[in-house]
């Protein structure tokens, strides 16, 4: 019974090399540029934790080295989905993918945040938030700065979640 840990930690590493998965409860942080320490990790986990739980939201963060030539936005997607971020009734999660050798990061926001987190409030965060953290070098802050600033939108607007995007009441019309 002495390797049950050494196994757990196996099986968990395993589980993270081989990249996003389906939705797991033990991380929403994806690092496969290793750009975090373990206490920075933490740190994110916890106000992502914070939001789900008082809330019901989620944010995922995914940070790759390079998107190898593929669109941002048809990878950030792709992942979002894989990963069922947010709840399935409201459609409320948030992915956040950081590419660092591209310097490209983009904010993937589910249909049931839409009308709270608009395509130009994200593009703000990415712009006069995390960018400039990150020109600093100081990714895990920007990061942090940018979860929060998605998380009190979210939190003051919760009576907002899973209601209709605006656009997309106009197409049913």
């Amino acid at each position: 019974m002495k390797n049950v840990p050494i196994l757990a930690f196996i099986l968990i590493a395993l589980g993270c090399a081989s990249g996003p998965q389906k939705k797991r409860e033990y991380s929403v942080i994806f690092d496969s540029a290793k750009l975090l320490n373990s206490v920075q990790h933490d740190s994110l986990r916890a106000i992502i934790s914070e939001l789900k739980q008082n809330v019901g939201s989620q944010i995922g963060v995914n940070i790759i080295p390079s998107l190898r030539g593929q669109n941002i936005d048809e990878y950030s997607i792709q992942v979002a989905d894989r990963l069922g971020l947010g709840r399935k009734k409201f459609n409320d999660g948030i992915l956040l993918t950081i590419a660092i050798e591209d310097r490209m990061m983009r904010i993937e926001v589910g249909t049931g945040l839409e009308n709270i987190v608009r395509d130009e409030i994200a593009s703000r965060i990415n712009r006069e938030v995390m960018a400039p953290k990150f020109r600093k070098g100081n990714y895990c802050l920007g990061i942090y700065k940018g979860i929060d600033s998605l998380k009190s939108l979210i939190e003051s607007n919760k009576d907002r979640i899973g209601e209709i995007p605006e656009h997309r009441k106009k197409r049913l019309n």
